[in-house]
């Protein structure tokens, strides 16, 4: 409720008529509030898992729309940096919880995103044998190989020493790598250091 309400105010002092100065500095505190609710947020998850109060609710998932949903939700983010942004389409069904599914592919995604300055991003599936693979494809800067396990700790990042926030928290590959166990899978990394990387579900 208190960051909800601070939003509320940014808002209102965006709205009134003011010199540069204070517009600059109201569009300051708006992208510290957003940081700070982000951080938030992945803490509650952090903690509802550490808990053990995240039970999955099973269901047949036509990957296609949970696909869609990924492309409405990055696409115009990707088209901005003048990124490609490709989702390949699937007839495939998947019986998982499509809320937790969901923030697991949200969390890899936005993570590519964060790490692609050219090229693009391809989310596409594969079948095998009875379960489906999920992968999400990155023309990133890529992951040296002794980093790769280490990166689904908490707070774990690779060359940000200066905890920049436009690089993350660090939390969303540790939350994505809890919420693939509590589903019965594993995220798997492959990755080029300074070409490219594949996260899969």
């Amino acid at each position: 409720q208190p960051m909800h309400a601070l939003g509320l105010f940014v808002a209102q002092l965006n709205n009134l008529e003011n010199n540069p100065e204070t517009r600059h500095l109201a569009n300051r505190i708006e992208a510290a509030v957003t940081a700070l609710q982000g951080l938030l947020d992945a803490l509650l998850d952090v903690s509802r898992l550490d808990a053990g109060v995240v039970t999955p609710n099973l269901s047949n998932i036509p990957v296609n729309h949970l696909l869609e949903r990924i492309e409405m939700t990055f696409g115009p983010d990707a088209t901005e940096r003048e990124l490609r942004f490709r989702v390949m389409r699937s007839h495939l069904v998947a019986y998982s919880d499509p809320v937790l599914l969901e923030r697991i592919l949200i969390n890899l995604v936005a993570n590519a995103l964060r790490y692609t300055e050219r090229g693009g991003i391809v989310v596409g599936c594969r079948r095998r044998g009875e379960q489906i693979r999920i992968e999400v494809w990155d023309t990133g800067v890529g992951i040296a190989e002794q980093h790769q396990e280490a990166i689904f700790q908490e707070f774990y990042q690779v060359d940000n020493p200066e905890r920049a926030r436009h690089k993350g928290l660090g939390l969303g590959l540790s939350i994505a790598g809890r919420l693939a166990r509590l589903l019965g899978g594993r995220i798997e990394v492959r990755s080029i250091l300074g070409k490219c990387s594949v996260f899969a579900v």
